[in-house]
């Protein structure tokens, strides 16, 4: 049955609605909004915006200031005008550092007659003083005091060469005339200038800086030849260096009126994507609901094995609604097959009381009966054969049994029990088959570990799973017992280095009646992994064909198992 109302066309709808009635009001509110800019950006706003332009700039030059004071008053700088040989390397390298800053061309060095002594480039250093002192000079140059700093500059290259200020303060006195001079900083013009970009208003406010010999430079650090007209007088950044502007007001409003073309065709292009992205999403949507249908249809005939295929990251709801319907059939199928199985150990449980009723009691008296023929029986080839009945006779109470403990299982009574005396036991009861087949048994662990769980069903457990591992192993090879602390939980490993198995024996090998050896009822495992549970425990079996066999066993750890002392 299909729904009278698309939910997806519900949501197309109302979002077409949402579209038209935004446009709308916002058309409503341009030609407001549009009066108001102009007035706006003309007043406290660009104010504003020159002002912490000024502070950007002046704060450049107060931070080289204050690096230049860290090198003017080192106490080892003088050594630079005596004699270069004999600076310290870690002055040196104090020096090259400062001067690899990406704002400066390199770090200077006069003496007492303002003359050029040493230079020490930068990574940004080129041209002139650092490859041809001959034709630089700082004559000519404007020069403005900020405290004890000398500002020098601007200087603008003829050639390719680059344009620079240079920052300048004496060095530390240290009492001996032969030693005093400055230091000055080579600072990149442009470093200074691109300051001054307003990346927002790049195309209504156009900000340039006026140097002391009345020179505008613009954001690249270059000269204007013609200044521009509508100049406005801005803030100072340095005696003698300020900031001033053009206002462009005609170019405020033209973004606007074409924004108003622009917003009624984004209206139209968002409307027309509206409906083609629902259109689509409807139809994502109707496909992916009906795999959903499907699976729903599936589980209610019977198919519990139906599994819907979703990413392992939940994406959207539907992702979440698929992993919530898989979720649901696993906890069906394993209700429904633990059901079975519940209803299987029932029958089973009955069937082996049946058989052990019947079949016991008719087996001890056929091996009493057998036993005094054996007695009174001379030949001694018969006598072999009443033995050979009377071992039979053992070997079937014995599957008797199992299809009893099987069947009927019981749980013991849980104490705390200590690893060292389920291994010990465990050891004792297999040694006469590990010797038998030359088989080595080690240990390894904590032996202060203890768990908690019926001592007879655990030793019961490891004594079987020894035995399969021992079997499992040819002439010298070696079965490892380990025990270990897993959070809350006790870890035992029993590893061979025997045959191991393939795939298909490994999936079967805890079925009842499974059993790859003659001799055997397949009911070992089964009725380990049984007894195991019963604990509270988990089993799981790790093999490798031809490489061996480690089976663990998890039990609860004892509360108490760290006050316990070998």
């Amino acid at each position: 049955m299909k729904p009278r109302f698309s939910l997806v066309g519900r949501y197309s709808l109302l979002s077409l609605t949402l579209i038209v009635g935004s446009v709308a009001i916002l058309s409503s509110l341009y030609a407001t909004v549009a009066d108001s800019v102009t007035e706006r950006l003309a007043g406290e706003r660009l104010e504003a915006q020159m002002a912490g332009t000024a502070n950007r700039l002046t704060n450049f030059i107060e931070n080289r200031i204050y690096q230049l004071e860290t090198l003017s008053t080192h106490p080892s700088m003088p050594l630079y005008l005596l004699y270069r040989d004999g600076v310290p390397e870690g002055v040196r390298e104090l020096v090259r550092v400062e001067a690899d800053s990406p704002d400066l061309y390199g770090i200077l060095f006069f003496n007492d007659r303002n003359e050029l002594t040493e230079v020490i480039p930068g990574q940004a250093a080129s041209g002139s003083p650092y490859w041809d002192r001959s034709d630089w000079t700082l004559a000519g140059l404007p020069s403005v005091f900020l405290r004890n700093s000398e500002v020098i500059g601007p200087s603008h290259s003829s050639g390719a060469g680059p344009n620079w200020l240079l920052i300048r303060q004496p060095l530390r006195d240290t009492g001996e005339p032969q030693v005093t001079g400055s230091i000055g900083l080579h600072v990149r013009l442009a470093s200074l200038t691109e300051l001054m970009r307003t990346e927002n208003l790049a195309s209504v406010l156009r900000p340039y800086l006026r140097t002391p010999a009345g020179e505008l430079l613009d954001a690249t650090g270059n000269t204007l030849t013609m200044p521009p007209q509508d100049l406005r007088t801005g803030p100072e950044v340095l005696p003698g260096w300020r900031i001033d502007y053009v206002v462009s007001a005609g170019d405020i409003l033209s973004p606007l009126r074409s924004a108003q073309l622009g917003l009624y065709t984004l209206a139209g292009v968002m409307a027309l994507g509206t409906v083609v992205l629902f259109w689509a999403l409807a139809r994502s949507l109707r496909r992916r609901v009906r795999r959903l249908v499907e699976g729903a249809e599936a589980l209610a005939s019977g198919d519990l094995h139906f599994r819907l295929q979703a990413p392992r990251n939940d994406k959207d709801e539907i992702d979440v609604l698929a992993h919530a319907f898989n979720a649901m059939a696993d906890r069906l199928q394993d209700m429904i097959g633990r059901t079975v199985q519940a209803e299987k150990m029932a029958v089973l449980g009955e069937f082996a009381t049946g058989v052990a009723h019947e079949v016991r009691n008719p087996l001890a008296t056929i091996k009493l009966t057998v036993q005094a023929l054996e007695k009174g029986e001379a030949n001694d080839q018969r006598r072999d054969l009443l033995v050979s009945v009377e071992d039979e006779i053992d070997r079937l109470n014995r599957v008797v049994g199992d299809l009893l403990d099987y069947g009927r299982p019981v749980a013991g009574e849980p104490q705390r029990v200590e690893i060292r005396r389920v291994f010990r036991h465990a050891t004792v009861l297999t040694s006469g088959l590990a010797d038998q087949r030359q088989v080595r048994i080690s240990a390894s662990g904590d032996s202060r570990l203890a768990i908690y769980a019926s001592p007879d069903q655990v030793i019961q457990c490891l004594v079987n799973l020894l035995a399969n591992a021992i079997e499992a192993c040819d002439t010298g090879g070696v079965v490892h017992l380990r025990a270990f602390r897993n959070g809350d939980r006790i870890n035992v490993d029993i590893t061979d280095n025997g045959s191991g198995m393939d795939p298909q024996t490994l999936r079967q090998v805890t079925e009842p009646f499974f059993t790859t050896r003659q001799e055997g009822t397949g009911l070992g495992l089964s009725i380990t992994r049984q007894l195991i549970e019963l604990n509270g425990g988990e089993l799981h079996i790790h093999s490798v064909h031809g490489e061996g066999t480690t089976v663990s066993v998890r039990l609860p750890a004892a509360n108490d198992d760290n006050l316990f002392t070998q």
